[in-house]
């Protein structure tokens, strides 16, 4: 028995506030401030200290006595990514820039995107299942037997709403985790089905953020920089925008994106494959022209992540 119109209306309403809250749930995740931390702040900011102490007691997360467990507000870190200074230095001068502050910065947020993404993933996999199986149990005692749900265009509009309230408010984190949630192996497993045509979530999300020109060049950094924070897991983000970008004009052009590509090392090093060192030598027609080859191979192999 197909699911009616109603029915997978609410389902629909039911499954997009699900991953809103599971977005919402995943983004305080514990952080340990070391011994050194622990003593500078208990000299600088003795309030602070105190109540970081008493939020660890109430939350019994302490690790260890001379340690201090905190809560980091992951989304607002990694929601940022657009906006970190120190990933927008002056890199090509004739002064050579210390990279190890900015490599520090970049394995931190790394670790912290894992445990964020992981949370996430973990949370809905949980709460998606447990809901389907009291909704099929719901059904069988209203006499109704439901296999499978097939959404249509209608009820994917539904689901998509909280991902363009996020995207439309500039919180890209959110928007794309929200993506990810919807289409992962957990819906596929409970036989939820997504339109066959006509729906491409990410692809809407990007398209209206790059007709923005308030959120395009904050969603072209985040999508830069999340290729590898993730460590490539979000890499197909970045390729989906390039593709975008090639067939529809925008607020932001290829042009543009090389820019915001050249401003920051990281990517700049890992899509031409060479070192900082080897990059800062070359004038800036040649660095362009690398960013440019490094670009169309990347739509050739669908590969921008590679480790500086």
């Amino acid at each position: 028995m197909q699911a009616s119109a109603e029915i997978r209306k609410k389902l629909a309403t039911v499954i997009g506030n699900l991953i809103c809250r599971c977005i919402r749930d995943a983004r305080m995740i514990p952080y340990v401030l070391h011994r050194d931390e622990v003593i500078n702040m208990l000299m600088d900011d003795p309030d602070r200290f105190e109540k970081l102490v008493q939020a660890e007691l109430a939350d019994k997360t302490e690790y260890s006595k001379s340690d201090l467990t905190v809560k980091l507000d992951a989304a607002a870190e990694l929601g940022k990514l657009d906006a970190i200074e120190a990933l927008d230095q002056s890199l090509w001068g004739d002064s050579e820039i210390n990279l190890d502050p900015i490599l520090e910065l970049v394995n931190q947020l790394t670790r912290t995107f894992a445990v964020y993404a992981g949370n996430a993933a973990t949370l809905f996999d949980k709460a998606f299942e447990e809901f389907m199986d009291k909704f099929r149990q719901s059904m069988q005692r209203a006499g109704m037997t439901i296999q499978a749900i097939d959404f249509t265009s209608e009820d994917s509009a539904l689901l998509e709403s909280s991902a363009m309230s996020y995207i439309s408010q500039g919180e890209f984190l959110q928007a794309f985790t929200y993506e990810r949630l919807l289409t992962s192996q957990t819906m596929i497993k409970q036989v939820v089905n997504l339109p066959p045509e006509g729906f491409s979530l990410r692809s809407d999300l990007i398209r209206y953020a790059l007709h923005d020109e308030n959120l395009c060049v904050p969603l072209v950094k985040f999508m830069i920089r999340v290729s590898y924070i993730s460590h490539g897991v979000w890499e197909d983000l970045f390729m989906t925008l390039v593709r975008q970008m090639d067939e529809e004009p925008s607020s932001c052009g290829i042009a543009k994106l090389i820019d915001l590509i050249e401003q920051d090392v990281v990517f700049s090093c890992n899509l031409i494959c060479k070192s900082y060192a080897e990059i800062r030598e070359w004038t800036p027609e040649q660095r362009r022209l690398a960013i440019e080859n490094g670009l169309k191979a990347s739509r050739e192999k669908r590969d921008v992540f590679r480790p500086v």
